[in-house]
């Protein structure tokens, strides 16, 4: 399942409906005061509060998109992303991946070196970086 799947959500909003119906009904037979019962609530509340929290963390990240994966999530995508944008030229040609912009040379990628480099100002008056 992948990690911003609706699968993944659901069956995260499930245990932690099914864990609060839990605590709710098992609070009444943890009543007692010995150590067991006061083990069994502390359990049930951390169980139910840590199900809410990843509710809360899938919805986010499924809206946002900061993690895509589950290696990208615990760390383990060592590889570098490709940088690609699809604004299109001054032309209003499509212009291809922009390879090497961010470079530390200062190099510009060959679909801006067809266009005359990047552009003087980017979307919304903000400046361009080459990359969107």
């Amino acid at each position: 399942m992948e990690l911003t799947s609706k699968k993944v959500l659901l069956l995260a909003v499930l245990s932690a409906a099914a864990l609060f119906v839990l605590t709710i009904w098992s609070w009444p037979r943890l009543s007692g005061r010995n150590w067991r019962a006061l083990l069994g609530r502390v359990g049930l509340l951390l169980a139910t509060q840590l199900s809410v929290f990843a509710v809360t963390g899938l919805f986010v990240n499924q809206s946002i998109g900061a993690y895509a994966t589950w290696a990208d999530l615990f760390g383990e995508n060592q590889r570098p992303g490709t940088v690609t944008s699809y604004r299109t030229g001054p032309d209003g040609t499509a212009l291809k991946a922009l390879d090497g912009v961010t470079d530390a040379t200062g190099t510009i990628g060959p679909a801006l070196r067809e266009h005359g480099g990047p552009p003087a100002s980017g979307q919304h008056g903000q400046p361009a970086t080459g990359v969107t």
